[in-house]
C-alpha cells in the first residue's frame, strides 16, 4: 500500500476540469496541456477520464483538509452496517482477481468518527491493496475492540494515551514494501507509483483523519508478503470530547501569481492546490527550462518556488539563469537535503516535509520584502 487512492492527480490541482472562461493558465507543451489535448485526440479514454476525474475532486477535498484541518462531524458509528453498506462498492473497486474478506464480530463496539472520512479513508486503503496485488490476492478488513492500559503498548500507536478503541486493519497479500518505502509512507505527497500512476498525497490523509479523531496509525509490512495497515479509533462510549484547535491563522494570496516548477506531477499538483486555497494564481511549469519561458515571455509573476533536484536544469541552475532575467523576483526553493545548497543568493529555502502554513508564512515574507 505506497500512495493513496489513485487518483487523477493532475485533476486535483484543479478540483474538476475548468470551464472555458476559468483563468486556468499553463505553460504550452505542459503535462496539462498534452493531458487536454490527448483526451480530445482519444476518445476511448473518456470513461477513464471521467473516473479520474470524480475520483481527483475527491483528492482536492481531502488535500484541502489535509492543507487547513477542516473540521470534522464525528458521531458515533457502528462498523458492522458502515462495512456492510460499502461491500459492493469496494468489490467493484477490488475487480474480480482479489477476494474480499470481512471479519467484523457482533459485538465490535461503535467508533466516535466522521463516518464519511472513515469510509473515504477505508476506500483509499483498499484501493492501495488492489494495487499492491496486480496478480490477484486476498484482501481482508477486520475490526476488534482494543483496550490500551497504558501508552507504548506493542502493536500500538506510540502516541495513543490509554483508553477505549477499535483496531480496524486492512491486510493484503501483494507485494509488501521495503524498510525504506515503508518508513515514508505516512509523508505528504510520498507514493512509489511513476507519474499517473498515484495521486501523490499518500498514507498522510488517512493518518491525518485519523489523528484528528482522536485515534492513530499503525503500519507493517514485509516484501513480497503484503500490507497490513490499522487504524486505531476511539470507541464512542469512551471517546473524549476533543477540543478543536484553533485553526492556524491563514496567509491570504491576495491573487499574487506564483510560478512554480516541480518535474514531480504529484508533488506539482499537491503544491498546486494548496496554494490555491491560499488565494494565490499558479503559473505551472515541468522545468527550468519552461519556468525560463515564463519569465522570457514577460508573464506576470510575483514570486517562484522551484524544486532543488530535477532532471536537465537543477533548481540552483533556474535561480542563477533567473537572476539574470529577473534580478529582482522573489524565489522560494524546496529541497529535502538538509544543508543549504551553494550557489544562491537573495533566496529563500524551504526544507522537505514541511506544512502548508510554512510555505505560506514563507511566501507571504518573499512578497512583504519585495
Amino acid at each position: 500500500m505506497g500512495g493513496i487512492a489513485e487518483c487523477g492527480v493532475s485533476v486535483a490541482a484543479l478540483g474538476t476540469p475548468a470551464a472555458p472562461e476559468q483563468d486556468q493558465r499553463t505553460v504550452q507543451g505542459s503535462p496539462a496541456a498534452d493531458c487536454a489535448s490527448t483526451a480530445l485526440a482519444k476518445p476511448r479514454r473518456s470513461v477513464a477520464l471521467a473516473s479520474r476525474t470524480a475520483c481527483g475532486a475527491q483528492l482536492t477535498h481531502s488535500l484541502l483538509a489535509f492543507a487547513r484541518r477542516q473540521m470534522l462531524t464525528p458521531k458515533p458509528a457502528h462498523m458492522l452496517p458502515l462495512i456492510a453498506g460499502m461491500r459492493p462498492l469496494l468489490e467493484r473497486t477490488l475487480g474480480g482477481l482479489i477476494r474480499f474478506d470481512i471479519d467484523v464480530p457482533p459485538g465490535t463496539a461503535p467508533v466516535m468518527v466522521d463516518p464519511a472520512q472513515l469510509e473515504s479513508a477505508i476506500l483509499n486503503l483498499a484501493i492501495n491493496a488492489r494495487d499492491a496485488m496486480p496478480q490477484g490476492g486476498v484482501l481482508t478488513l477486520r475490526a476488534d475492540n482494543i483496550a490500551i492500559r497504558r501508552q507504548g503498548e506493542p502493536g500500538c500507536p506510540a502516541e495513543l494515551a490509554p483508553g477505549d478503541y477499535v483496531a480496524i486493519s486492512l491486510t493484503d497479500t501483494g507485494i509488501g514494501m521495503e524498510e525504506a518505502t515503508l518508513a515514508r509512507a505516512f509523508e505528504p505527497f510520498f507514493t512509489t507509483k511513476g507519474v499517473g500512476g498515484g495521486s501523490g498525497p499518500g498514507l498522510s490523509m488517512v493518518y491525518g483523519m485519523v489523528a484528528q479523531s482522536g485515534g492513530g496509525v499503525t503500519i507493517a509490512s514485509k516484501v513480497g508478503k503484503g500490507t497490513s495497515v490499522t487504524i486505531f479509533i476511539p470507541r464512542a462510549s469512551e471517546a473524549r470530547a476533543l477540543t478543536q484547535e484553533p485553526p492556524s491563522e491563514t496567509i491570504p494570496g491576495d491573487g499574487a501569481v506564483v510560478l512554480l516548477v516541480d518535474d514531480d506531477l504529484l508533488v506539482r499538483a499537491g503544491a498546486a492546490a494548496v496554494l490555491k486555497m491560499l488565494g494565490y494564481q499558479v503559473i505551472a511549469a515541468t522545468s527550468g527550462l519552461e519556468a525560463l519561458k515564463v519569465l522570457q515571455e514577460r508573464m506576470p509573476v510575483d514570486v517562484m518556488i522551484t524544486d532543488y533536484a530535477m532532471p536537465g536544469m537543477s533548481g540552483v541552475a533556474l535561480i542563477q539563469e533567473t537572476r539574470r532575467l529577473a534580478p529582482s523576483l522573489p524565489v522560494l526553493l524546496i529541497t529535502g537535503y538538509t544543508d543549504r545548497p551553494e550557489g544562491i543568493e537573495r533566496c529563500a529555502v524551504l526544507h522537505k516535509p514541511f506544512k502548508p502554513q510554512a510555505l505560506a508564512e514563507q511566501i507571504a515574507t518573499l512578497l512583504r520584502v519585495s
